[in-house]
């Protein structure tokens, strides 16, 4: 009975651990000519779009977009999946996305907008959550 209750309260330990290292946020991607896969997922249809006019459009964007606003400019917007939650990407933890991505995500605060990221996906803006 005493080594069942240790392994619970370890296991609780390890949990509380893991649940701290885990970050939300939602994103709005645009896909480029260089992306791994330059297609959009809330079109469907590839993209012609060089890294260059992506990164001007996501200047512009975040120019005018707001923690308010956010949601419904990656609804809009957004060539990634998760533009049907309004960029919604979850929970994540240490090692489950790109590194520029997770590490932008780490630095901001909650209800923050990132600068501009690039990865291998395409160009980001970020709203940390979580």
């Amino acid at each position: 009975e005493k080594g069942k209750q240790f392994f619970c309260s370890a296991r609780h330990e390890d949990f509380k651990k893991m649940a701290s290292n885990q970050v939300g946020a939602y994103h709005l991607l645009i896909k480029n000519e260089q992306s791994r896969n330059p297609v959009s997922r809330r079109t469907n249809e590839p993209t012609n779009m060089t890294e260059e006019e992506a990164i001007a459009e996501l200047t512009e964007i975040k120019k005018k977009i707001t923690p308010e606003t956010f949601q419904q400019v990656a609804a809009e917007r957004s060539d990634c999946g998760s533009y049907a939650n309004g960029g919604d990407l979850g929970m994540f933890g240490p090692g489950e996305m790109m590194k520029p991505f997770e590490d932008a995500t780490r630095a901001l605060q909650v209800g923050e907008i990132s600068d501009i990221v690039k990865t291998d996906s395409g160009v980001h803006l970020i709203m940390r959550y979580a």
